[in-house]
């Protein structure tokens, strides 16, 4: 789980579609490529301030990208290596597991924009064009661009397959530290954490055969995402961390522990 952020690449949604890339669509295509997976959902506007509050998923890296991860993390450490001996404390250069670096490899992060949608309304619906695989619903960004908080502490998981519309259904966000005006958000995070900034929360109102869908989508083929429990995981790079709100028949909790609703079990 750790790998799959590891391997984060910003790509902008409004640039045209390069393979590995993700495009939000303004218009509906022409036809479905088989080569590409599109992800269909609504979204609430909430803001914080004067910036939006959009939505982080990221596609979990195949076993070929890891391993061309892995070696360029090691290519980049043995170039740096000289350097980091001659700043480092008592000769303890940092190990190659801890080693940045600036990846150039395939994107696997997508950050939804409020400005790129297929119908508005109130909740503006997006059509994703993106590369066909597993996807980690991650957290909340802010402005585009920074990932703020993270389902640390529980989320969910599906499958876009090429060829097919995914409806993932509305998802929602704001601020948890008091009662929020969107439905389905978990508000008992508690006003004392004001005292350190606000948290925010993400959650989702899953797709059925009964969504409405855009009139310009109504003859394309769709199927709606098939949710999965996904258990706690580390991201160091979030300023936040909290859990999705709870679905029905898929995500619960149990004093903490993530609960794949469907075996009963904690999630993994």
């Amino acid at each position: 789980m750790l790998l799959a952020m590891l391997l984060l690449g910003l790509a902008s949604p409004a640039a045209a579609k390069a393979a590995g890339d993700f495009a939000a669509l303004n218009t509906a295509p022409s036809a479905l490529a088989p080569d590409t997976a599109y992800l269909l959902l609504r979204t609430s506007r909430a803001k914080t301030g004067v910036m939006s509050v959009d939505h982080v998923l990221v596609r979990v890296p195949t076993d070929a990208e890891i391993a061309a991860w892995r070696s360029a993390r090691q290519a980049a450490y043995d170039a740096a290596l000289p350097d980091l001996r001659k700043k480092a404390k008592d000769g303890r250069v940092p190990p190659v597991e801890d080693f940045a670096f600036d990846y150039r490899g395939p994107k696997n992060r997508l950050i939804t924009s409020p400005k790129n949608f297929i119908e508005d309304g109130e909740l503006r619906t997006l059509l994703i064009a993106v590369p066909p695989g597993d996807y980690i619903v991650y957290g909340i960004g802010v402005a585009g661009r920074t990932l703020v908080t993270c389902n640390c502490l529980g989320t969910v998981r599906f499958t876009a397959k090429g060829g097919e519309i995914t409806d993932l259904g509305s998802f929602y966000a704001d601020k948890v530290h008091k009662d929020s005006p969107l439905p389905f958000l978990e508000d008992n995070v508690g006003p004392s954490m004001m005292a350190y900034g606000f948290i925010m929360g993400q959650a989702i109102d899953p797709a059925t055969r009964d969504t409405a869908v855009p009139r310009v989508l109504a003859a394309f083929p769709r199927v709606t995402a098939t949710y999965h429990a996904v258990g706690l995981f580390r991201e160091p790079g979030a300023t936040s961390i909290n859990r999705l709100a709870p679905i029905p028949g898929v995500l619960a909790y149990d004093r903490g522990k993530v609960i794949n609703v469907r075996t009963g079990k904690p999630a993994e």
